[in-house]
């Protein structure tokens, strides 16, 4: 697979490390370390890695847990951790070719029951005393990963990441998340090509990069070269602040996110720091805030829709946004949409289905289509309130 503007090295690098690691997160990784090994991958709690420093911080976690806590056996990694921790500790799982499932450290209690008994477990804190599988700190994650690993032999095995949602009847299910296999891969493609990202950008990712919104931009900071700059549950000031301080030209936040923003900057009467572009996912999208963001840095607004199943599907470029503001926009390549109960592609409203890198899923949403746009008429069931 080749991004439009990729250089014809970067395509070979890409295409060697899919090679060796299949379509995975950790083909991504392992490319991004070999054509961009000292730019600065991703910045989190203060902490910073290179992409070759992360790819090595990787290996070295990795070699330590192959040897001990696994015992060279293999079994699912559950990764209950915040900070550099959870990066280190999701790709040392992929690079030993284990499936790895993310949660939210607040959550791990609420959906214990879609962690495997035997699951190698991470975590912040204490461990959980209802888990009967082996437990690792993050503090050892971090202690870890300069151990060398450069020795680490290659898997063959097939990595999927997993993603654990709570239904609005409380029901807990499990989910292979959207950016990985090769459906996975063609969507992080079409990201790029409609919001454009480049090797330059430094991108802040106003999600936890626990869900789903966040790992794609890992994912497309990985694949691309962009940094990527977490911040997760911090005020609206300290976010404008990262903004200024760290030359931010992509943000990626809710809508919710984006209004708090705002109101700090009409609050402080400060000039709006430069962006690039804007996306915006995880809640209702009220097209007066679209006119309000468009108001203060211009059309570079974009809107995208997804779920835990199928990653994002849908998106909506500033073109688009400008013409019709309530829009989630257009489907990704590899993605599709519809109303349950309605045949054809023609107009229609009603409960939406949508069809991603994994999963043909009916979600609890209400949505019109028109003229191919995809608008969510009806409330989230559950938006994005991770702040």
């Amino acid at each position: 697979m080749r991004l439009r503007g990729m250089p014809p090295s970067h395509a070979r690098s890409l295409g060697r490390s899919v090679r060796e690691h299949g379509f995975t997160i950790t083909a991504l990784a392992r490319h991004s370390a070999r054509v961009r090994r000292d730019h600065l991958a991703l910045v989190v709690d203060g902490w910073s890695a290179t992409f070759g420093e992360l790819w090595e911080a990787a290996e070295g976690a990795a070699s330590v847990l192959f040897r001990e806590p696994l015992e060279r056996r293999p079994r699912p990694v559950v990764i209950a951790c915040d900070g550099p921790a959870m990066v280190i500790a999701l790709l040392a799982g992929s690079r030993l070719g284990l499936d790895v499932m993310p949660i939210r450290p607040a959550l791990l209690d609420e959906l214990r029951d879609a962690v495997p008994a035997d699951a190698l477990l991470i975590h912040d804190g204490e461990a959980p005393e209802w888990h009967a599988g082996p437990t690792v700190t993050a503090t050892s994650i971090l202690e870890w990963s300069r151990a060398d690993g450069s020795g680490l032999a290659s898997t063959r095995r097939r990595v999927r990441i997993a993603l654990p949602a709570l239904s609005s009847a409380g029901t807990v299910t499990t989910h292979v998340q959207g950016a990985l296999g090769i459906q996975g891969l063609r969507q992080l493609a079409g990201l790029h090509d409609r919001l454009g990202v480049e090797g330059t950008d430094v991108i802040l990712a106003c999600a936890p990069l626990h869900r789903g919104k966040g790992l794609q931009l890992l994912g497309m900071s990985l694949l691309t070269g962009a940094t990527l700059v977490s911040a997760a549950h911090t005020p609206a000031a300290d976010r404008i602040r990262i903004i200024e301080e760290r030359f931010v030209s992509v943000l990626s936040a809710s809508p919710g996110q984006l209004a708090g923003m705002l109101d700090e900057l009409d609050r402080t009467g400060q000039a709006p720091p430069r962006l690039r572009r804007i996306l915006l996912a995880g809640q209702d999208l009220d097209a007066d805030l679209v006119r309000r963001v468009h108001a203060t840095w211009g059309p570079i607004v974009l809107t995208a829709y997804g779920t835990v199943q199928t990653g994002t599907v849908a998106m909506a470029t500033p073109e688009l946004l400008s013409k019709h503001p309530g829009t989630v926009g257009l489907p990704l390549p590899g993605s599709e949409f519809g109303i349950v109960g309605h045949k054809g592609r023609g107009d229609a409203s009603g409960l939406l289905w949508v069809r991603g890198a994994h999963a043909t899923v009916i979600t609890e949403d209400q949505a019109r289509i028109e003229g191919g746009r995809l608008t969510i008429t009806g409330p989230l069931q559950h938006p994005d309130t991770a702040e």
